[in-house]
């Protein structure tokens, strides 16, 4: 085989023969060796001295960063290097989560070539092979839609599912991948199958899908993990369907917290949906949509502080401003965290007032119906009453411990004591909510700024003091003095001008040049198509087999694989 690109160092000739054999190149001419050890795809072997035989050369795979060594005491094969090791170590336990989680083989070739990447960028230095296998199959799994959740890795592995999740979040974030939020709906039928469900699990799973599908609607699902909408609409559809089932039997086994349950169990309460009997469900379609917990929500909270504002002591104390998405802890802003402690308070003042009241070791023998009066024991809104009737004339007590507990009365139904004022909703980062209407008059006004505008240099000077005006009149020239610098200038420039046009010139020269190019080029290519179509007409009236020489050529080398192992 001769190739006239390659040239002989001694001699110049450029007959250069190549033997695939050896690798080697050698001038036909004056027999020089041009080159040798290159790489080759053949093998080949030699016997030593002890008869034992050994492969010549060194094996370079195609994904490898170096050459393979020969194995040890002359055994055919090869020793990998470090990469291929950690690879083959890492499909191997690819293979043993998959088979724990009974997941196929084509999740296990889409983990492997993550795994692949994860090595290719470094991600495997310094964390646990399990726990990159794990996120490569959790990412698999979430790219097929699946029904495993990471937590079942976390099972598989015994590894903690918050570390789990940590190396998932950042090798997703690495690899830039955009995964789909998990439909809940995929772990309906997997998990109703271990509520024990006999014969109704399959309209059981159905209903589950439904009530899914409704929660969706409602804004129940969105920004809520899959596992918990799950468990609620499981819950719901087995007790609808006659099944004794309590939140113990769903969290233990979509491994949820029950207070998760329960928050999805009252946002779903307050739908219209929650309200039709199982029939009606099955049957009727409501067409309104309730609105999301998160908004309904912060208008509670609205309303709270428009309250407080308008300082409406009934709106506060009725319970209408109660959120009944909060369940049992509905009433708890409304309800001091001080009451133990004034309560108690009361009670000693109370016990100190009735002692002073009805006891009278002066006046035992003259006393009047009003100090038997004030020698009865009275309650508390029976003493605030009567601090009220008496208010214009001299108090009926002239005791401190009476004015005490008066004030104290007064702290529990005035608008302005300091419960109420902590009663003002927070906001994020324990900040006060802000209300609509609580902007300025000057903030509600429309902006007068334009968003993009040109400065107006005469208005702008105008506007400027008179003690900086001369400073700022240097800054800036006259037309005069522009036109005079720009002719001094291109007078000094002249040569530079003049290259920059002429380059200016041939860039436009090239640029009309390969457009005509393209031009021809296209009609060139019509011409082509219209010929070969007209000859193919030809070939199909005559025969079909007679081909050209130049023809026969080009299809034998565009079938022919090129290897990457040979040196053209």
């Amino acid at each position: 085989l001769f190739q006239n690109m390659s040239i002989c160092p001694n001699c110049g000739s450029k007959h250069i023969e190549h033997h695939d054999a050896s690798g080697s190149s050698i001038c036909t001419e004056c027999g020089v060796v041009v080159e040798e050890n290159a790489i080759v795809n053949s093998v080949e072997f030699v016997e030593g001295a002890g008869g034992a035989s050994s492969v010549v050369g060194q094996f370079v795979a195609q994904n490898s960063s170096k050459a393979y060594t020969m194995g040890r005491g002359g055994r055919y094969g090869f020793s990998r290097d470090s990469r291929e090791t950690t690879l083959l170590n890492g499909k191997r336990k690819i293979q043993e989560v998959a088979s724990r989680l009974r997941l196929g083989s084509h999740y296990i070739d889409s983990a492997h070539r993550l795994f692949t990447i994860a090595v290719e960028k470094s991600f495997t230095c310094g964390r646990r092979r399990s726990h990159v296998v794990a996120a490569c199959l959790y990412i698999s799994c979430r790219q097929e839609k699946s029904q495993h959740m990471l937590i079942d890795f976390s099972d598989a592995l015994q590894v903690n599912v918050y570390t789990l999740g940590t190396v998932f979040l950042k090798f997703r974030r690495l690899l830039g991948l955009k995964l789909e939020i998990i439909d809940p709906a995929l772990y309906v039928y997997r998990f109703a199958a271990h509520l024990e469900l006999s014969d109704k699990a399959n309209a059981v799973a159905l209903t589950a899908l439904r009530l899914v599908g409704r929660m969706k609607r409602d804004w129940i699902v969105l920004g809520r993990r899959p596992a918990g909408i799950c468990a609620a609409a499981l819950l719901i559809a087995a007790r609808a369907h006659g099944f004794s089932r309590h939140h113990q039997d769903v969290t233990r086994i979509l491994r949820v917290c029950g207070m998760t349950v329960n928050a999805r169990l009252r946002e779903f309460e307050q739908t219209p949906s929650s309200k039709l009997t199982l029939e009606e469900f099955n049957t009727t379609e409501i067409e309104e949509e309730a609105d999301p917990p998160a908004f309904t929500k912060n208008r509670i909270r609205e309303a709270r502080a428009r309250a407080i504002q308008q300082k409406n002591y009934g709106m506060l104390t009725s319970g209408a401003l109660d959120n009944p998405l909060e369940g049992k802890n509905a009433t708890l802003w409304r309800t001091n965290s001080r009451k133990q402690q004034l309560q108690a308070d009361h009670d000693v003042l109370y016990k100190e007032l009735e002692k002073e009241l009805t006891h009278d070791d002066g006046n035992e023998k003259g006393s009047s119906d009003e100090n038997n009066r004030l020698k009865k024991p009275r309650t508390l809104e029976q003493l605030k009453n009567l601090q009220l009737t008496n208010k214009s004339t001299e108090p009926f007590v002239n005791d401190p411990t009476q004015n005490q507990i008066v004030e104290k009365i007064d702290g529990l139904t005035t608008i302005d004591n300091p419960h109420i004022k902590d009663m003002y909703p927070k906001a994020k980062y324990g900040k006060s909510i802000v209300l609509p209407n609580q902007a300025t008059a000057e903030e509600l006004q429309p902006s007068t700024q334009a968003t993009e505008g040109i400065l107006d240099l005469a208005a702008w000077k105008e506007e400027m003091p008179e003690k900086d005006a001369e400073d700022i009149e240097s800054l800036f020239r006259t037309d005069e003095e522009i036109a005079r610098k720009e002719a001094i200038f291109n007078s000094l420039n002249k040569d530079y001008i003049l290259q920059q046009e002429m380059k200016e010139s041939e860039r436009r020269k090239e640029e009309e040049a390969a457009k005509n190019k393209e031009i021809d080029e296209m009609a060139q290519a019509a011409g082509r198509a219209r010929y070969q179509k007209k000859r193919g007409r030809k070939r199909k009236k005559g025969s079909d087999g007679e081909r050209t020489t130049e023809e026969a050529l080009l299809e034998a080398a565009s079938k022919r694989k090129i290897s990457r192992k040979i040196n053209y």
